[in-house]
């Protein structure tokens, strides 16, 4: 999964320095166009069905779900974030999706145990005296596994 982080952090970092300051859905629809152009399969707003037990509580969206490729072994969903940082419950979020990927019907989904979280970060600061840019991380990214009713980060 190596290979397949580091083409994710210069794919989005070639999306936020084109878009820096814009709704996260431009950054979405952005990383969708560099996806295609790597040849990284996957689907946007793909449906995944929360449960409560094994009982389904309603419909969410994906922002991406990746099928295998480059050392991508896996099914991955990424979701996409603008915010100062990745805060917990955008890690919240991505659990829950975890937690409900294997006992959804479809067969790639339920594969899914590992998540992405790709922040654009949106506190980027122009100095009124140098209108020069002040420097920040532009996107953070945390990877998270959930396994044996675990959610772990992934090094």
């Amino acid at each position: 999964m190596k290979k397949f982080n580091s083409i994710i952090i210069k794919l989005s970092n070639k999306v936020y320095t084109e878009l820096s300051g814009l709704e996260e859905k431009y950054y979405q629809i952005a990383l969708g166009i560099e996806f295609r152009k790597k040849k990284i399969k996957f689907m946007r707003e793909a449906g995944l069905e929360l449960f409560y037990e094994n009982y389904p509580l309603g419909l969410h969206e994906l922002d991406f779900l990746i099928t295998p490729c480059y050392d991508l072994k896996e099914p991955l969903i990424i979701e996409t974030k603008v915010s100062t940082s990745i805060s917990d419950p955008h890690r919240q979020q991505l659990k829950n999706y975890l937690r409900s990927a294997s006992k959804n019907e479809n067969i790639i989904i339920k594969k899914i145990k590992t998540g992405m979280l790709l922040n654009f970060n949106n506190s980027e600061q122009i100095t009124e005296s140098s209108r020069k840019k002040k420097e920040t991380q532009k996107i953070e990214i945390e990877v998270w596994k959930y396994e044996n009713k675990k959610f772990s980060k992934v090094d």
